[in-house]
């Protein structure tokens, strides 16, 4: 039976026996501890979800979205945004990243308009759309 752990860099899932994660090159903890379970070993000592940088989170994905929209869209693009289902680590889907984008584009349509009442609709849904990602399950 093979076992799989969270990579201490990134979070992907890899064989427990990896020296280094296939994804991001981050080396993994030697399970020099005799365990007969390395992976709850390693649950116990360490967090997955915790050790994804902050700004992979999607906390600081949302936090971004509604600060400045075009930064968190550079950022869901160039590499996985992570978050917590239960005890998983999941990523968005290419589908939540595509609808940040129309809308990010749809708010800097907006802004370099004239019309209010366009403005205000875009403002509107950039942050129902953040309040969407962060209840995302």
């Amino acid at each position: 039976m093979t076992n799989f752990v969270h990579c201490r860099g990134c979070g992907h899932q890899i064989h427990e026996t990896a020296p280094t994660c296939p994804k991001c090159g981050a080396p993994q903890a030697a399970s020099g501890n005799g365990s007969a379970n390395p992976q709850a070993a390693l649950a116990a000592t360490h967090s997955p979800y915790g050790s994804i940088p902050w700004f992979r989170q999607r906390w600081a994905l949302v936090c971004m979205f509604l600060v400045f929209a075009p930064a968190a869209v550079v950022v869901a693009w160039s590499g996985e945004i992570y978050y917590l289902a239960g005890t998983a680590i999941k990523t968005f889907p290419k589908s939540a990243k595509i609808i940040m984008t129309v809308i990010t584009a749809l708010l800097l349509i907006a802004l370099a308009g004239d019309d209010e009442a366009f403005q205000g609709f875009a403002g509107m849904t950039l942050i129902g759309s953040a309040i969407g990602l962060s209840i995302r399950k």
